[in-house]
């Protein structure tokens, strides 16, 4: 798997020693407060192509439950957050990071690394591995390779966005050799809120090359593209879109100087003193438009596509196979930077009373 499946027990030639990271400008890691969402959810909408979205509620929950922890600088400005949970999919020995995100003009100053050592610090003892989905089409993919997590899997996102999502893991403690690593072989919950197959990434081949598209109800094949009878493509007509009588009438008060953000039961009447705007006398709302306008009803919810439980029990037994194969084989990390729990003498296993036998 991209050349970090080795069989030798100490470092090859040429190897990356990771280093612990040292950030290149002060920095301190806290636990958030309700204080904070503002930042959290203004930074996320900065880059929700990167790191996703969460609903404002949602990051409030996050913030009550202490899951969110926030980077300052010397003068106690925020830099940064990292919303990460120490339980995953119902096991207490694997956690989740859900998002990092730090400001653009103090991003490349180890900022990331610093809030992902704090993450592993205050996670529970029993945690012994920290996972993430990451879309395979940006950056952060290599920031995650170089804190030393290792790709193992990856998922179809969305069925319109149709992108590729990595799951990098990593194991907590910088002393661990032993703790098996570990992926769900299905995904049902997320933003998208579909069920999606995870299927591990090929032995011998790269985190960025092609991944199939595998998702619940879409056809794998291609379409055939449309032809003339003198072998020319046919130029699909782009589709009209289909609006209501109040969405057009709003669209031509934005499109007016004086009548944008106007509400639809005023009007503009210009006096002597200027422009005023008063209440329309033929306005009728849509919602009690007579016969022959009424209003557009609210499509039905789709129902949820499932996976066929023989793929998902295929993906279950490959899964299995290949957890079985990776963990009696070391993997190398490629990390260059140190972010590993260290164990202090209280958490250490405690002296046996008795010696043994």
């Amino acid at each position: 798997m991209n050349d970090v499946l080795r069989t030798t027990s100490s470092p090859p030639t040429g190897a990356i020693v990771p280093t612990p990271p040292a950030p290149r400008l002060p920095v301190t890691v806290r636990a958030a407060t309700q204080a904070d969402q503002p930042f959290v959810d203004t930074l996320q909408k900065m880059h929700s192509h990167m790191v996703g979205w969460m609903p404002g509620k949602q990051i409030e929950g996050k913030i009550a439950a202490g899951h969110v922890v926030i980077a300052e600088d010397g003068q106690n400005t925020p830099m940064g957050y990292c919303i990460a949970q120490d339980q995953y999919m119902g096991r207490d020995d694997v956690g989740i990071i859900y998002q990092l995100n730090v400001l653009p003009l103090r991003q490349r100053h180890l900022i990331g690394a610093t809030l992902i050592k704090a993450v592993f610090e205050r996670a529970a003892y029993g945690c012994r591995l920290f996972g993430l989905w990451c879309a395979q089409d940006i950056q952060a993919n290599y920031f995650w390779e170089a804190i030393g997590f290792v790709p193992l899997a990856f998922r179809t996102g969305s069925a319109s966005k149709q992108r590729i999502h990595i799951y990098w893991q990593r194991r907590v403690r910088g002393d661990d050799t032993v703790t098996a690593y570990w992926f769900p072989s299905q995904t049902k919950s997320g933003a998208i809120q579909r069920e999606r197959l995870v299927l591990p990434i090929p032995p011998g081949t790269h985190w960025r090359d092609a991944k199939p598209i595998i998702l619940p109800g879409i056809t794998i094949e291609p379409p055939q593209p449309l032809t003339l009878p003198g072998g020319m493509p046919v130029r699909p007509r782009p589709e009209q879109p289909k609006y209501s009588r109040a969405q057009k009438a709003a669209i031509q008060r934005s499109q007016s100087a004086h009548l944008k953000g106007v509400p639809l039961g005023k009007k503009a009447v210009i006096t002597a003193s200027g422009i005023r705007y008063v209440n329309r006398t033929d306005y009728v709302p849509e919602t009690d438009a007579p016969e022959g306008m009424e209003p557009r009803p609210k499509p039905a919810p789709k129902p949820r596509q499932k996976n066929d439980p023989k793929l998902v029990a295929a993906a279950r037994e490959l899964r299995d196979r290949y957890l079985e194969q990776i963990n009696t084989t070391p993997l190398l990390s490629q990390g260059k930077y140190d972010v590993a729990r260290a164990l202090s003498a209280v958490e250490a296993p405690p002296t046996p009373l008795l010696p043994a036998a």
